[in-house]
């Protein structure tokens, strides 16, 4: 199990600490699983399934099966495609669905602008969304570089 605990830390792209601090446990707790002194408790079981809500419970328990219920990490994916990722080509939106609908945004006056409160703030880049459905399953986008 301690295998498949690293893998999932390592396709969500995380550091065992930051893994542990999602959690919800310490950071103690997920080095000594990791290191094979101790085994993963039912509680820690419980908040990593929590924590991962496409994460298939077969697998990380007994390794069975697919990681995710859907798999929703493809390379071919691209955040900036035309191509529709999850749906029929003939597919209308729903005119009631409060994401296709439009809206009437109020942009507030310049004033209201706050700057930048930080220079390394505005030097960020976007690296990775992921977008979560009501069906539990998810799709990751990285944008090119």
């Amino acid at each position: 199990m301690k295998d498949r605990l690293i893998k999932l830390i390592d396709m969500e792209h995380l550091t065992p600490s930051k893994f542990a601090d999602l959690i919800g446990v310490q950071r103690s707790s997920v080095s000594h699983i990791l290191s094979g002194r101790n085994k993963p408790s039912f509680d820690f079981l419980e908040k990593t399934l929590g924590a991962f809500p496409g994460l298939e419970a077969d697998w990380l328990i007994m390794g069975k099966g697919q990681m995710y219920e859907q798999m929703g990490r493809s390379s071919d994916s691209d955040l900036f495609s035309t191509e529709p990722q999850n749906e029929t080509e003939d597919s209308e939106p729903d005119a009631n669905d409060e994401y296709t609908s439009q809206k009437t945004v109020e942009v507030p006056e310049k004033e209201d602008y706050r700057p930048v409160a930080d220079e390394s703030e505005a030097l960020r880049k976007v690296i990775q969304v992921m977008v979560f459905y009501d069906d539990n399953t998810f799709s990751t986008y990285t944008p090119s570089q």
